[in-house]
């Protein structure tokens, strides 16, 4: 069962427009995001999500002298494994 959401009591909320808090607040965690997931990793130079592909692979052993897997079933196992949000 959820418990109850707590309210402040201390009306201490500053008022700021979005104009004023994107460049503050939503941009750094932009870039950080960009970095961390779109661009290639310069050890190997894949990104993230192509790197739980191939260790999703390799952990359903889907190597070249084995029997094919469709691509949905890999894609199906990698996200219900190894997906970041769960």
């Amino acid at each position: 069962m959820a418990t109850k959401t707590v309210i402040p009591q201390d009306h201490n909320i500053i008022k700021i427009s979005i104009e004023e808090a994107m460049p503050d607040n939503y941009l750094p965690y932009a870039v950080e995001v960009a970095k961390d997931r779109a661009l290639p990793d310069v050890r190997d130079g894949l990104k993230p999500v192509h790197r739980r592909i191939i260790y999703g692979s390799y952990k359903l052993k889907a190597f070249p002298d084995r029997p094919y897997y469709k691509s949905a079933r890999i894609v199906g196992d990698i996200l219900g494994k190894y997906h970041p949000h769960g």
